[in-house]
């Protein structure tokens, strides 16, 4: 855990899906700062299931040029090691958008799970620390037309929500879920580690 991101891990959660878990929190940036999330987990699947399938949503907000949240994610074979698939969603200030990504891969009985969850804010022009990137004049004005357009936009804070207040931009992201395909159904998955301690783990990374 980096940057502007909240370092009290209680303050996350992870809810249980049918079909896997959700990741709650505020995880987000303002005016030029940035914030990463590691968290990496194990998936077994039940005896005689393999899961075949990923999804990965999310729920990510961006305003600004150079503003952006993704989550992106690398699975491997155990005990292997060799890369299974990847996914990745994305929603930045300039309007490309993922919410949604859908992988299929050959059958896997267990697996392990690395996710970066990224969110970078762009900064103000108007000087002191947050001085980032923007700093030609035309840069400067394309940013006062995005301001002036997306202060009407409805935002995850409230409709009333100014960026001008800000002063710069934001990324925000409050919800990722990933969720897998068992085969032959019915099945179940078991998340390895206590279902994802891998929450955990990263406090003790971030204090070595």
């Amino acid at each position: 855990m980096t940057g502007s991101l909240d370092p009290n891990l209680a303050d996350y959660k992870v809810l249980t899906l049918s079909d896997g878990f959700r990741i709650v929190g505020a995880i987000s940036a303002f005016n030029g700062q940035q914030g990463d999330m590691l968290v990496s987990y194990d998936v077994s699947a039940a005896p005689g299931t393999a899961v075949d399938d990923l999804r990965l949503a999310f729920n990510g907000a961006a305003v600004g040029a150079h503003s952006g949240a993704t989550v992106s994610e690398d699975l491997f074979g155990i005990p292997s090691g060799d890369f299974i698939a990847s996914a990745n969603v994305f929603q930045t200030g300039s309007g490309l958008s993922q919410k949604v990504d859908s992988v299929t891969f050959a059958p896997q009985t267990s697996f392990s799970v690395e996710k970066d969850i990224l969110v970078k804010a762009s900064g103000t022009s108007t000087g002191g620390d947050h001085d980032v990137e923007d700093n030609d004049d035309h840069e400067k004005g394309d940013k006062d037309k995005d301001r002036d357009h997306d202060k009407d936009r409805h935002h995850p804070f409230g409709k009333d929500f100014d960026l001008k207040s800000f002063g710069g931009g934001f990324a925000t992201i409050s919800f990722v879920d990933q969720q897998f395909s068992v085969v032959p159904e019915p099945g179940s998955l078991v998340l390895l580690s206590g279902g994802l301690m891998g929450l955990l783990a990263l406090g003790r990374t971030r204090k070595s």
